[in-house]
């Protein structure tokens, strides 16, 4: 009978680890669904630039624009307040808009990546 025990014990104990795992796992994919992409603008790009480009591409489908910052006192914040949330976007809708952006001459480029990284 102690026998059972311990390994009725162990079992526990296995499966309490093995659900420890699992809810860490989540934890780390978590943000993999958090996906944005930050336009980056030319040198000499106005916040009147910033704002049209964030206009020109709201109508793209799986594409949601973040809120436009137009006043901070951190320099950084206002060169790359145009960014565009694409956690669900397919591809197609992503290349939609990449060719979006780059119908403005005065976006440089965009970077796509995890939003938790900024």
């Amino acid at each position: 009978m102690r026998r059972v025990s311990r390994a009725a014990g162990f079992a526990a104990t296995l499966a309490a680890v093995a659900t420890l795992a699992g809810l860490a796992g989540c934890r780390q994919t978590a943000n993999l669904s958090k996906q944005e992409v930050v336009v980056q603008f030319t040198l000499n790009a106005t916040q009147a630039d910033h704002a049209r480009v964030w206009n020109l591409c709201q109508h793209v489908a799986g594409t949601t624009p973040e809120p436009l910052v137009t006043t901070s006192k951190h320099p950084s914040t206002l060169l790359f307040n145009v960014r565009y949330r694409v956690d669900h976007a397919s591809n197609y809708q992503l290349q939609q808009l990449y060719n979006c952006l780059r119908q403005d001459a005065s976006v440089k480029g965009f970077s796509s990546g995890d939003s938790s990284d900024n």
